[in-house]
Parts: structure tokens; C-alpha cells; sequence
């Protein structure tokens, strides 16, 4: 063989053993499907200023973490339609499930939470990944927390209906049913569906409970939530700490 071959065959191998390095590392938190590769790290910013919060007031142990997505993130009214539960906010961007988990030892584990509130997927089918790859990860972030917090409860929210995304209903409620149907034999797993409290009389999401987006819910659509949610919680935790 030639000089040159040789030379050329290991460039070719270090070319291909980066590549499968480089996928592993992006990948490594989270299954992806279609699309362009994502970048776990682009809500870098918001998870610092959560950390300079708590350099400043640490959440209290077993308090109720809510962590996803915008609908998480933008609850403003979360304190105080729990109260007197004690309940921490770390909804961040428009986050995916493989951000959460790549996040998770910085606003998950480390708060020690004696229920978890989880809103997230949505944004993953939104993003153009399959049902099952959402799922995958979904159930890995189970896994995950079920090793780090094997005392922790989990309540999940379902992916909720809009007007902005109803195109893409039907794989959501994929998606809903499969996290359904996985809760149904995970003792620390509870699903919540909230579907019917979005839904109009014509079969299709009330407008009047969203802001002008069209995707994200006003002060009535997080009402609805709460009629729904907070009886759950509230008996997770009066049990928590009944133990």
C-alpha cells in the first residue's frame, strides 16, 4: 500500500471516529429523530440566572418542582394557586425533554423535590420528532430521576391542545397515550390529562383560553389547569408528608 493510501485510510478512520464522538456527545441526553441536530445548551442563560436565584434563597427541600417548557414558564400565578404547598418554578425556554435531562443535576436533582411537575414533548413533536423518539425520552427522564430521587413522586401533565399546533394534535395525543399507558404500572408516576378542560363544545380548543399566540394560555386556561392539578398534588404531598 501507498504512502498516500495509508495516510488517507487514517484520516478517513479519525474523520468517521469524530463524527460518532460528536453524535454521542449531542445525543447522549436525549434520543433525536428527524431535523437539524439540536443544541441542548441554548437556554444556557436562563438555567445561570436560575442558579444565581439560588445563591441567593435555596428552595426548600421536598417542596414541589414544576420544570418543562414556556406553559411552565410562564405560570406567573403558580405560588399562589398552590399555596400553601411550597413550589418551585423551572419551566425555561421552549424547552424539549433531552434540555431537560441535559439540565437536570442543576434544577432537578439537586433541589431534592418531593413531587415533580413535568410539562414537556410538546415541543419535541413540534420540532418534527416522532411520538415514539418523544416517548424514549420521556422514559428515560424517568429512569434518570427514579436514580437520583427514588423518593420523588412525578406527576405528568399531558401535551395540551391548541389552535396553533392542532395540526399536529394527532401526534401528541400519540404521545399522551403512550406516557398514559406507561404511568399505569409506575407506581412513582402519575399522568394527568388535561385535555377536556382546553377543549370547546365544537371539539376544538376554546380560544377564549389562550393569548393571542394561539399556543400559550392565558389567566382562564391556567385556571383550568389548576381545578384539575391541584387536587393531585395536593394529596401526593399531604401524603408525603404524612411518612
Amino acid at each position: 500500500m501507498k504512502n498516500s493510501d495509508i495516510i488517507f485510510s487514517i484520516a478517513l478512520v479519525l474523520v468517521l471516529f469524530s463524527a460518532c464522538k460528536s453524535d454521542h456527545k449531542n445525543t447522549q441526553a436525549g434520543l433525536l429523530s428527524r431535523g437539524q441536530p439540536q443544541h441542548l445548551d441554548r437556554f444556557e442563560q436562563e438555567i445561570q440566572k436560575f442558579e444565581a436565584a439560588d445563591k441567593t434563597a435555596m428552595p426548600p427541600k421536598g417542596a414541589v418542582l414544576f420544570i418543562g417548557s414556556s406553559s411552565i414558564r410562564l405560570w406567573s400565578t403558580l405560588e399562589k394557586d398552590f399555596v400553601p404547598m411550597p413550589v418551585i418554578n423551572r419551566g425555561f425556554g421552549g424547552s424539549t425533554i433531552p434540555e431537560v435531562m441535559y439540565y437536570a443535576r442543576r434544577i432537578v436533582h439537586k433541589y431534592e423535590p418531593g413531587i415533580i411537575v413535568f410539562y414537556c414533548g410538546e415541543n419535541d413533536i413540534a420540532e418534527n420528532n416522532a411520538p415514539p423518539v418523544v416517548f424514549q425520552n420521556f422514559k428515560k427522564f424517568i429512569g434518570e430521576t427514579e436514580k437520583n430521587l427514588p423518593n420523588t413522586q412525578i406527576v405528568f401533565i399531558s401535551a395540551k391542545p391548541s389552535q396553533s399546533r392542532w395540526n399536529l394534535w394527532r401526534e401528541m395525543q400519540q404521545f399522551n397515550s403512550m406516557v398514559e399507558k406507561f404511568a399505569e404500572n409506575r407506581p412513582s408516576l402519575r399522568y394527568v390529562d388535561i385535555t377536556g378542560s382546553l377543549m370547546g363544545s365544537d371539539g376544538q380548543p376554546n380560544p377564549a383560553l389562550f393569548v393571542e399566540d394561539k399556543l400559550h394560555m392565558n389567566s382562564q386556561g391556567y385556571e383550568r389547569w389548576v381545578k384539575i392539578l391541584r387536587p393531585v398534588v395536593q394529596q401526593m404531598y399531604a401524603k408525603e408528608m404524612a411518612q
